[in-house]
């Protein structure tokens, strides 16, 4: 008779075991999906915003008003400074390399 409780009791152990390990790889599979979902909402977020500022800065370089940038495509005006000041900047570099000192 002991033996068979013995049994019993092993096998119930071993039953919570494997539970516990399929409960552990679910809470794991889960995070990884949330992570995995986490990360893709990011990314389009960010390739927003890039594209936003592509738009301002080609917006800019055909001399559309700072109000319609702002207006139409969406961003903060010290972005739109930001994007003006870059653009200046290369503008400067590209003078400075086509001139022959």
């Amino acid at each position: 008779m002991r033996f068979n409780k013995f049994t019993l009791a092993a096998q119930n152990a071993a039953f919570a075991h494997e539970r516990d390990l399929r409960d552990k790889a679910q809470i794991k599979y889960d995070g990884i999906q949330e992570g995995i979902h986490e990360g893709i909402q990011v990314g389009i977020k960010e390739g927003i915003q890039l594209n936003q500022l592509q738009n301002a800065q080609a917006m800019l370089k055909d001399h559309v008003p700072d109000e319609l940038i702002l207006k139409y495509i969406g961003i903060r005006s010290d972005q739109l400074n930001s994007l003006k000041a870059q653009i200046a900047s290369s503008l400067i570099q590209e003078s400075i390399n086509t001139c022959n000192f």
